[in-house]
This record gives structure tokens, sequence and C-alpha cells, in this order.
């Protein structure tokens, strides 16, 4: 069983490590900034020269949405507790998470 992982995940690997090289023509600078707005806001501070898509639910699963270019972008309507944002990128490494409390 642990053969058929192990080669399943080799297969996996090679197949999308070179479509993700190919896709985001580079590797970014850094992740975006998750941080607490104003009453029920995340903020997202994306870097120079990235695009960041991030979606985000609350403990009431509130759930939003956005995309964002550079600079900084909001994500409103969440409840006051936790948020968790998952956010994808335009370049590598392609994936972010965070969670942060919201006011």
């Amino acid at each position: 069983m642990k053969k058929k992982i192990a080669v399943r995940t080799a297969i996996a690997s090679a197949v999308i490590a070179p479509a993700m090289v190919f896709a985001g023509g580079g590797t970014a600078t850094a992740v975006p900034a998750l941080t607490a707005g104003a009453t029920g806001e995340v903020t997202v501070t994306v870097p120079a020269g990235e695009s960041w898509t991030c979606f985000g639910f609350d403990s009431e699963f509130n759930f939003k949405t956005g995309a964002f270019a550079t600079g900084v972008g909001k994500l409103s309507g969440f409840a006051k507790g936790n948020a968790t944002v998952f956010c994808f990128g335009n370049q590598a490494p392609f994936f972010f998470n965070g969670s942060v409390t919201v006011k």
C-alpha cells in the first residue's frame, strides 16, 4: 500500500510541477499579508507585481471571495471571531492560507 501511494505521489509531482512553472512564470516575492480591518473585515495586502484570488469563511460559515492586484484589498461581512482565508496566486508558491481575528 505504501509503495502504491509513493508511486501516485511521484506521478502527480511529475505532472503538476512543470505546469506550475509554466503557469506562473516566476516565483512570488512574498505571500499576501492578512490583517484585521474595520469591523467584520479582513485586509489582504498583495506584494508588488502579483495578483491573488482569495476566499474566506468565519465561524458562522459566512463565505466571502475577492480577487486582488498589487496593493490593499478587503474581504468584508465576517462575523466577529476568527476568519480563515485561502489565497491562490499567479506565481509560485501559488497557495497561501491564514487565520485572522475579526473585530
